[in-house]
């Protein structure tokens, strides 16, 4: 077998692994080649299995720097490489039409910040780990509902808020394994308004409660109905404090009617049943045991008001007065809040700064080191740095790592510093493998400092873009404010 294969590689004049390490056959190849007649620089090749790769090669095989990749099956990857595999920052577009655009390692999507396109147009923007959403991050559904918060292996979990697509906020609070759980506040499409405990899903625990009809509660819920102790107040003015069953008024209780009459003692199923007095408008009482509602066997007050205070503790006596609950359940009073605060960076949600949201216009840029006039080596090396981060923030670029560039222009005898001249400029752009460059330099005169940057194209030389930004001040703030300002000018 290795004899054949020795044999097919001759025939075919030359053989290589693709991306996922099998032996295919080299189809096509185009590009500068070493002393050994193998790929080395910048170069295409096509194996017989479909994939292409375009980019930088070192005797023979795809290397460092940025490239294209076409992986057959598995779509179509543009980003950067390194040592032959997938590694920095990258997009992969796969045949489903789902995107990734963020980090990769060693071939595959890596932990830390990216966006994840799927099918249908709903996207998450935010931390990935182990190829899951996991920690802070946006999602962005197809309606254009928006949950903002924390994740765990792709659900909602920890605190977060889920808006509507006109910013309306439809819950705000607690989650877990993708639920609502804990404490949150609700507005559903139908006008329903809670504010309080969850578990699973459900009203559970402490809570109030807004009905579209009228009716309001505060009180206990179990799996998501009024259950334990509550107060209950109807559309029709009718008011009952006490203790309810699945919704529903059982135990001890009182119940006041919209014409003033009350009842005090035992209910359920809403209505009078077991021993209680009922209070009438013409001061007349009728107190006994009671079945639906109707009045049985007589008793004396007396002897009720003895019997509930055996059973019912909570019961102090007909002329005690119940206290009002410490919950409003005015519609203005209950707090829901307009816009809950976002639990993560809003520099990752597009239109808090301003900018487009990337799709396909993503450029790979490098930055090479500013020069520096009156400016020191290392500061200057900080600042350029900064302005790379920021570039890659602004959701327009993909910009190559720094220890990328070294690595690449190293291998050719070259280096960054006393790089000025856009020619210069050019040819290291043309190296490292990118379709624009930015140069310039930061000067220091008194205490006002300038920057000058310009992007230019590596394919024509000309320079597409020009930025000046004037600082007056501390380095500090030119480093954590202004770099920002010269990204966002490079853009505009």
């Amino acid at each position: 077998m290795k004899r054949l294969w020795l044999i097919l590689c001759l025939l075919f004049v030359s053989c290589a692994s693709n991306s996922s390490g099998s032996k295919y056959y080299i189809r096509k190849s185009e590009g500068s080649v070493d002393h050994a007649g193998k790929l080395h620089g910048i170069g295409v090749i096509t194996w017989n299995n479909g994939e292409k790769f375009e980019g930088q090669f070192k005797n023979g095989r795809p290397y460092s720097g940025h490239g294209f990749w076409n992986f057959g099956k598995e779509g179509v990857y543009v980003g950067s490489i390194r040592n032959g595999l997938k590694n920095g920052q990258g997009i992969q577009t796969f045949l489903s039409d789902e995107k990734w655009e963020g980090e990769f390692k060693d071939g595959k999507r890596f932990n830390g910040k990216g966006v994840w396109i799927n099918s249908d147009g709903s996207r998450h923007i935010g931390i990935t780990k182990n190829g899951l959403k996991n920690g802070q991050g946006l999602f962005i559904y197809a309606d254009g509902n928006k949950y903002a918060g924390n994740f765990k292996d792709n659900k909602p979990d920890g605190k977060g808020t889920l808006t509507y697509a006109d910013g309306s906020v439809k819950y705000a609070g607690e989650y877990k394994d993708g639920l609502y759980h804990g404490q949150g506040t609700l507005i559903s499409p139908n006008g329903e308004k809670y504010k309080g405990e969850y578990k699973d899903g459900l009203y559970h625990g402490q809570g109030t409660l807004i009905s579209p009809n009228g009716e309001k509660y505060v009180g206990e819920f179990k799996d998501g109905l009024y259950h334990g102790q509550g107060t209950l107040i109807s559309p029709n003015g009718e008011k009952y404090v006490g203790e309810f069953k699945n919704e529903l008024y059982h135990g001890y209780g009182t119940l006041t009617y919209s014409n003033g009459e009350k009842y005090v003692g035992e209910l359920s199923d809403r209505k009078r049943n077991g021993k209680g007095a009922w209070f009438k408008d013409n001061s007349k009482i009728e107190a006994g045991a009671w079945i639906q509602d109707i009045l049985t066997v007589e008793w004396t007050v007396q002897a009720v008001s003895d019997f509930l205070i055996n059973k019912y503790p909570q019961f102090k006596g007909f002329n005690y007065s119940e206290p009002k609950i410490n919950v409003s359940l005015n519609d203005d009073e209950v707090n829901f809040p307009p816009v809950a605060e976002t639990p993560f960076d809003v520099s990752l949600i597009d239109n808090e700064i301003g900018l487009p949201f990337p799709v396909e216009t993503l450029l790979f840029i490098a930055v090479i080191d500013l020069i520096g006039n009156n400016v020191s080596d290392n500061e200057v090396k900080a600042l350029t740095d900064r302005l790379r981060v920021e570039l890659f923030n602004t959701k327009h670029f993909k910009v190559v790592e720094r220890a990328m560039m070294e690595e690449i222009l190293e291998e050719q005898g070259l280096q960054q510093s006393g790089c000025t001249t856009t020619e210069c400029i050019v040819e290291v752009g043309k190296l490292i493998g990118v379709e624009q460059i930015i140069g310039g330099s930061i000067s220091k005169v008194g205490n006002i400092y300038s920057v000058s940057s310009r992007i230019v194209n590596v394919e024509t030389g000309e320079i597409e873009k020009t930025e000046v930004y004037d600082h007056i001040g501390d380095i500090g703030q030119l480093l954590t404010n202004g770099m920002r300002e010269v990204a966002i000018g490079l853009i505009k």
